[in-house]
């Protein structure tokens, strides 16, 4: 073993040698390179920022926030100020928190996911290097960090994907009903700041607008009425007409009228 620890380090020492004899100093070559690769991304992010912009539509009546491009619309949806609720959703780039926040339901149990589980992470990545201390490369002989170097991009990966497709705070608890609640449209209902005017039974406003937790009073299961009452309005409530899309509408109104009977609507 001792021989074996002396033939490491005498190669050790002869390469490094060699590298300090003929390899090129810090600066001006490795700075060099780094200075080409940042203005790359640099001019990859501009390059980008003006084919998005030269390709989007513009914003017309049959596209109000713009028409999409190669790299998507030219603009957002504006902010309603008649919307009094807000369903916050973060970037994508968080959405692993945001999944994570959602795991931990109780209020108590909240800090674990907000403070001590991001900070045991950051102390990790920081003392790795000093916890990991074997001189062997091959990923055959350390399979503790192979282990946790893949399960964390995995783990992140997950939490990401089902963040995206976890719904929102009051998409997630409109009616009280899981089997109305996990529907895509209890989702949209929420976007569209319907819980402004409108109950739904766990949640939204006592008015001005009538109670929906068992389906509109007047329109019952019509799915066709309830299309056209949120498309155009009338009495006192705006048209969604260019705020939702056709398919967006005909699946709220299916909802809707599914409130009325009490079958949830096929996704």
């Amino acid at each position: 073993m001792a021989r074996k620890v002396i033939n490491r380090r005498v190669r050790y020492e002869t390469e490094y040698a060699a590298h300090k004899k003929e390899g090129h100093p810090f600066f001006p070559y490795a700075m060099f390179h780094d200075v080409v690769v940042n203005l790359i991304v640099v001019l990859l992010i501009v390059a980008m920022t003006v084919v998005w912009h030269e390709t989007a539509g513009p914003i017309t009546d049959q596209h109000p926030y713009g028409k999409n491009g190669l790299l998507g619309a030219l603009y957002e949806d504006k902010a309603n100020p008649a919307v009094q609720s807000t369903e916050p959703r973060p970037e994508w780039y968080f959405l692993f928190l945001f999944e994570l926040l959602r795991v931990f339901k109780e209020p108590w149990q909240l800090i674990f996911a907000t403070i001590i589980i991001p900070t045991i992470l950051m102390v990790l990545l920081i003392a790795w290097p000093f916890l990991d201390t074997g001189r062997d490369r091959r990923l055959s002989r350390r399979p503790v960090g192979v282990a946790l170097g893949l399960a964390t991009p995995a783990v992140l990966i997950a939490l990401t994907i089902a963040g995206g497709k976890a719904p929102g705070a009051l998409g997630g608890n409109l009616t009280g009903k899981p089997e109305f609640d996990s529907l895509p449209a209890a989702t949209d209902i929420a976007a569209a700041g319907c819980t402004t005017c409108h109950n739904f039974g766990a949640a939204g406003a006592n008015g001005p607008g009538p109670s929906l937790a068992k389906g509109p009073p007047k329109l019952a299961d019509d799915v066709n009425a309830i299309e056209q009452q949120i498309t155009n309005g009338g009495g006192g409530m705006p048209p969604f007409k260019g705020v939702l899309t056709d398919t967006q509408i005909t699946a709220i109104a299916e909802w809707l009228a599914g409130l009325s009977t009490g079958k949830a609507p096929s996704k």
